[in-house]
C-alpha cells in the first residue's frame, strides 16, 4: 500500500507549482496567524489625499503657522473631530490657547471664531462655555454684540444669530482661480485694445503697436534718417500688411519713438 497511490496527492515532482506553495506556506503559518505577500499599490491621488487628510495636533506643528494657514488648520480639524477622526479634546486645546490666537485679526480672525461657532456642539459643556465668553480673547473681540435695552439685564439677552458659513478654499484650487482671473483679463484687455485699431492691419501689426505704445521708425539707409513704416511704404511701395523688403533689410536699426 506504501507504494500506491490513492488519487487523494498528486505524483512527486507532478505537482502544480502555485499549488506547492500554498501548501508549504500552510505547513509553516502559525496559528492565528496571516500572510500576504502582495502589495497594494498605491496611487499619487491616495498619497495626496492621506496627506490632505492628516490632521497634527502638535503644538510645534500648529502654534508657527500663519494666521491663514491656521485657519485652514482649524478647518479640517474641527471637521475630522466631528467625524470622529481626531479626538475633540486635543483640538479644543490648542485653540484655547493663547498662542494659537496670537496675531488673527481682521477677517481670518472673524472667520476662526465662525468656525469655532459654528462647530460648538462638538466640544463638552464647560468647553463651550469657555469659548463663548469674554474669558476667550477671540470671542470677546469679534463676536457680534447684543443690543439691550437700559431697563434689560445683560442675562435677559436674546442668543447670538448664528455665524455664516466659511469657505475654505484648497490652495491649489485657489492658485488656479487666480491664474485664470488673471489670464481672462489679460485677454479682455488685448481684445479691447485689438478693436480700437483698423481692422485691415494684420495681427503682427496690431501686436506690434499694442507693446510699442508708440510709432516704430527705422532708419532708411538711402539718407540716413527715420522713418515710419507708412513713410516706407509710401516712398518704397507695398502695404501696411506686406512692408517693403527695404523695411525688413533696416529692422537692426528700429527704434520707438513715443509720442
Amino acid at each position: 500500500m506504501g507504494g500506491e497511490d490513492d488519487g487523494s496527492h498528486p505524483k512527486w515532482g507532478n505537482e502544480d507549482p502555485e499549488d506547492k506553495k500554498a501548501r508549504l506556506e500552510e505547513m509553516f503559518l502559525v496559528p492565528g496567524e496571516v500572510v500576504s505577500r502582495r502589495r497594494k499599490k498605491v496611487s499619487k491621488e491616495e498619497v495626496a489625499q492621506v496627506k490632505e487628510e492628516y490632521i497634527s495636533l502638535n503644538w510645534d506643528d500648529v502654534f508657527p503657522k500663519k494666521p491663514k494657514e491656521r485657519l485652514r488648520w482649524l478647518y479640517k480639524a474641527l471637521l475630522a473631530a466631528k467625524e470622529g477622526r481626531v479626538k475633540t479634546g486635543p483640538v479644543f486645546d490648542i485653540v484655547a490657547h493663547r498662542k494659537f490666537i496670537e496675531g488673527l485679526k481682521g477677517n481670518v480672525a472673524t472667520d476662526v471664531l465662525n468656525l469655532i461657532r459654528g462647530h460648538i456642539n462638538i466640544f463638552s459643556a464647560k468647553q463651550q462655555k469657555q469659548l463663548t465668553s469674554d474669558n476667550f480673547e477671540l470671542f470677546r473681540k469679534y463676536a457680534p454684540l447684543n443690543v439691550l435695552d437700559s431697563d434689560e439685564d445683560a442675562a435677559d439677552a436674546p442668543p447670538l444669530p448664528p455665524p455664516p458659513e466659511v469657505i475654505i478654499e484648497a490652495k491649489d484650487k485657489k492658485k488656479k482661480n487666480l491664474e485664470e482671473e488673471k489670464r481672462k483679463r489679460e485677454e479682455r484687455d488685448r481684445e479691447e485694445e485689438e478693436a480700437q485699431l483698423p481692422s485691415d492691419e494684420d495681427m503682427e501689426s496690431k501686436k506690434r503697436r499694442i507693446l510699442s505704445k508708440g510709432i516704430e521708425r527705422r532708419v532708411d539707409p538711402a539718407d540716413g534718417q527715420a522713418y515710419t513704416l507708412e513713410e516706407f511704404v509710401t516712398e518704397y511701395g507695398g502695404r501696411v500688411d506686406k512692408p517693403p523688403v527695404e523695411w525688413e533689410n533696416s529692422r537692426h536699426t528700429a527704434f520707438i519713438f513715443k509720442v
